[in-house]
């Protein structure tokens, strides 16, 4: 059984995958070859995860603002990033996180589920399964080192 102080700490991204072909191929276009992330989940129940393309570009344009940046250059950054936070809980080996405040707004309000393993060396293993709307179910997997 994991334990809140099993997973509490500051996690960076070392690996991520899934079972279906097709959508490793996306997640790659999406992320990278070489994706990075960071996960922190505190003892106090708060937590913020990020991941993204391992080599993103620049926007053009002002780099102290993201506004002057073509729509299209900032879409692709968009699309390129994971962002989210909130209160966080256990159950059995399922982690849970209510979801306070994201990158994408549609997630604001509900839960990100994640299934938790931890492994031999030490790291931490959060699974996801997600039904796509073409009814297509793909299971996930993202590989955390504690810092």
């Amino acid at each position: 059984m994991i334990t809140e102080q099993d997973i509490t700490g500051t996690w960076i991204l070392v690996a991520r995958g899934n079972d279906d072909p097709e959508d490793t191929r996306v997640s790659i276009e999406r992320y990278g070859p070489d994706p990075k992330g960071m996960v922190i989940i505190s003892p106090d129940g708060w937590m913020n995860a990020s991941l993204c393309h391992g080599e993103r570009p620049p926007l053009s344009g002002d780099p102290a603002w993201h506004t002057d940046a073509p729509d299209a250059e900032r879409l692709a950054a968009y699309d390129t990033y994971i962002s989210y936070g909130g209160r966080w809980r256990l159950e059995g080996d399922t982690f849970i996180t209510q979801v306070q405040f994201a990158l994408n707004p549609g997630w604001v309000g509900g839960e990100q589920r994640r299934g938790v393993e931890l492994t031999a060396d030490g790291g931490m293993r959060l699974l996801l399964s997600r039904e796509w709307p073409d009814g297509a179910v793909v299971n996930a997997w993202v590989q955390w080192q504690r810092v």
